[in-house]
């Protein structure tokens, strides 16, 4: 039997809604207001692709003299901030630079467990590792950074040692769920997230840890979700990693706004500049200044592109307020010269 409460009613046009609803939208106001936010996308996207067109030629090939749009004010709402300079590249500023398409990933568990074991010293192998290495030491070195990150937070919480408060994480693309299990040791709620349902099996499998209400330990859980199309509300987390994750999106606008808009804690009139306790990010990318590194298109097919540092940092610039970047150790580097394999990049306060 459906039940209406006197005081659970549409934001728009004050229809009591019934119990179970999630939305403070009726039907027929919720489906408008769907409709409004596609068109105003659009109209966004066209704004964006005006703004690109009015950037001298002779500016695309210098890095220094493209600036992110927006200043350094928090936004007061979405619009303030359209898109990212050059939204055709996605902050790509070599005009030449070519993309591949998006693909989906490989299972990464497949490829963990290849890795494993093609690293591993034995008598067929002895110039291989002492010990396989199932994760690439990149990606370890990062999330063991984000851990130590969480335990230095823990211990510089005000009540610590009488209150031991830790951070509730999301590992986005969070594949064999590996690095998630490295958060976990210092997190208080770790969830990975991936779309790949075979490397979310295998996560569940081997990591999955709940919580037993006897003695502190900390829970981890792993979820088949898409963050781009998936429309479940989540948590609000402390920490929000995706590591190795955006240089695989193509529309990549849509991937940092989906990150933001689900995952980002904020007090009741919206504010992301919460005391103390802001959402905060990491990504990481393998780094187009690196030797190694192809200059004109990914040599990696499950690429779309790969950034050079200062390009990602002026690009994430438009959607988070702060931006400081890393090495693969955690080591703080200069964004214009940094010439590492992979970088780190820590964001907070978001601009949408």
């Amino acid at each position: 039997m459906t039940t209406f409460l006197l005081n659970k009613k549409c934001e728009r046009c004050n229809t009591p809604l019934p119990d179970e609803f999630v939305n403070l939208l009726c039907y027929d106001d919720y489906n408008k207001s769907i409709e409004e936010a596609e068109k105003r996308k659009m109209e966004l996207k066209e704004q964006a692709i005006a703004e690109v067109k009015k950037v001298p030629d002779s500016q695309l090939n210098n890095v220094e003299e493209i600036k992110p749009i927006g200043d350094s004010k928090p936004a007061d709402n979405i619009e303030a901030f359209p898109s990212a300079p050059l939204v055709s590249r996605f902050g790509i500023l070599d005009p030449d630079y070519q993309e591949n398409p998006e693909m989906d990933d490989k299972d990464q568990i497949l490829a963990n467990l290849a890795q494993f074991i093609g690293s591993h010293r034995d008598a067929d192998n002895p110039k291989g590792a002492k010990h396989g290495i199932l994760l690439y030491y990149p990606q370890r070195n990062m999330y063991s950074f984000i851990k130590n990150y969480c335990m230095k937070k823990v211990i510089a919480h005000p009540q610590y040692p009488k209150y031991f408060w830790k951070p509730k994480i999301v590992d986005v693309g969070c594949g064999s769920g590996t690095g998630a299990n490295i958060l976990s040791q210092e997190a208080d709620f770790v969830w990975g997230i991936d779309k790949n349902s075979f490397s979310i099996e295998f996560a569940k499998e081997a990591f999955t840890r709940e919580k037993n209400n006897i003695f502190y330990s900390s829970q981890l859980t792993f979820d088949q979700f898409n963050i781009m199309e998936d429309t479940r509300e989540t948590l609000k987390f402390d920490i929000v990693v995706a590591i190795e994750v955006i240089e695989h999106i193509y529309d990549t606008d849509k991937f940092l706004r989906a990150l933001i808009n689900k995952f980002t804690k904020r007090d009741k009139k919206g504010n992301c500049h919460i005391l103390n306790e802001p959402t905060e990010f990491f990504f990481s990318t393998p780094n187009r200044n690196f030797r190694k590194i192809k200059k004109d298109k990914p040599d990696n097919p499950y690429h779309v592109r790969e950034y050079r540092s200062q390009e990602l940092v002026a690009y994430l610039r438009n959607y988070f307020e702060e931006v400081k970047i890393y090495n693969q150790k955690g080591e703080p580097v200069p964004e214009d010269t940094v010439a590492d394999e992979v970088v780190l990049l820590h964001c907070w306060h978001p601009k949408i």
